[in-house]
């Protein structure tokens, strides 16, 4: 894939908005879309940089006349051209999971987007390497409990940058996940002030109300190309890692594409 340009892979009719545009709309955007982010254009179609879902976890209100202007983020510019390897390269270093591709030579109007995903998704199988998953998972994994409010599991997210957590027993045994997405999915987003800042935290929705189940989940000592062939045919971006049943370590797309970047695969 080292030869591919992102042409070859990006999405030409991406879903985005302006920056006049208010921030609701972002939000019910993503939403719909499934999206955690979005390109964000000025009045002539210009790339001015993206907005992300854990921005728009920070709007409770159901009606707002916040623009999405002020919540912009800069991005690097990445064009049709741009090698493959290299824009997951920007996305490693700067956390961004998708980027704006950019027609540089009409003023950087909006050409499309390239996700981390899509990059995962044309990975070559025949240069995953023999490792297994203990060598490319994530350890000391941030978790919650089925018990736990929603609204203190959303504030977390907001402040620790997490897009999910493993939900886990007593025994820290994965019984599922939680996601912003399926916070925002859910209308969880509109949690009271009082819940947000924690002193109404008892009247908050437990996260069992709204957890995937079951959790898809790998051994240590299992094959990286098993890894990624379970996140393939399951359509998720992560498992969870457990040794024998307790979980140690979480494996995602970003490992992997970390470690395409590294040169590892």
């Amino acid at each position: 894939m080292d030869k591919l340009t992102v042409r070859a892979i990006m999405k030409k009719h991406p879903v985005y908005v302006e920056a006049s545009d208010f921030i609701t709309r972002a939000r019910q955007l993503i939403r719909d879309f499934h999206h955690r982010t979005l390109p964000v254009v000025d009045e002539k179609n210009r790339v001015i940089g993206i907005i992300t879902e854990k921005d728009v976890l920070n709007i409770t209100s159901t009606k707002s006349n916040i623009t999405v202007n002020g919540y912009v983020i800069e991005t690097p510019i990445i064009s049709a051209e741009t090698d493959v390897k290299q824009a997951a390269r920007i996305m490693i270093e700067t956390g961004f999971t998708c980027l704006p591709v950019a027609d540089i030579a009409r003023g950087n109007t909006l050409n499309g987007t390239i996700s981390i995903i899509d990059i995962f998704n044309n990975l070559d199988p025949s240069d995953i390497p023999e490792g297994t998953v203990s060598k490319f998972m994530s350890e000391n994994v941030k978790t919650c409990t089925p018990d736990d409010p929603l609204s203190r599991i959303w504030m977390n997210m907001i402040r620790e940058g997490f897009s999910g957590y493993p939900v886990v027993d007593k025994q820290n045994r994965p019984k599922g996940m939680i996601t912003r997405y399926d916070i925002l999915s859910s209308g969880g987003v509109r949690i009271e002030r009082e819940d947000e800042h924690g002193t109404r935290i008892r009247t908050s929705s437990r996260v069992a109300r709204i957890m995937s189940t079951p959790p898809f989940t790998i051994t240590t000592d299992a094959s990286l190309k098993k890894a990624i062939e379970m996140m393939t045919r399951l359509d998720v971006h992560r498992l969870c890692v457990v040794d024998p049943e307790e979980l140690v370590g979480i494996i995602d797309i970003h490992d992997i594409v970390r470690a395409y970047v590294d040169g590892r695969i």
